[in-house]
């Protein structure tokens, strides 16, 4: 995965037709969060299904979380997908207790992230051609 330096922050991400998928490493504090923004946010990856990989964070403080539920609705009403892969112990019980869960699709790994991904895709293109 190229890496993007923003700051002293360390984020790998890895584009293609479909999707963008984006792992910061070590802490998701508020400076983490904002760097990361910043690259979802370029003209990249903006328009894609983004696959958010904390498998390498550390943590994810409160604006981090505030931010991956702006981004969704965001995406959503551009008619894409967020999904959030590799949580740690820690995070998945932050999702479940801020009941992120219920609106957020997560997933073990990247792998399944993009199966769910290319499994929507395919729905969409199917019921496109019965119209």
């Amino acid at each position: 995965m190229p890496n993007a330096r923003i700051a002293s922050h360390r984020i790998h991400y890895r584009v293609s037709d479909e999707c963008a998928v984006v792992r910061p490493e070590g802490p998701c504090d508020a400076k983490t969060t904002e760097a990361l923004a910043t690259l979802v946010n370029s003209p990249l990856i903006e328009s894609k299904d983004l696959i958010i990989d904390l498998s390498r964070a550390d943590y994810v403080e409160t604006p981090g979380y505030r931010w991956l539920i702006r981004r969704l609705k965001e995406l959503e009403a551009a008619g894409k997908k967020l999904i959030v892969a590799g949580l740690s112990p820690s995070v998945e019980r932050a999702f479940r207790l801020l009941k992120l869960d219920r609106n957020i699709p997560t997933a073990e790994n990247v792998s399944e992230a993009l199966e769910y991904i290319q499994s929507a895709q395919s729905k969409a293109f199917a019921q496109a051609a019965k119209k």
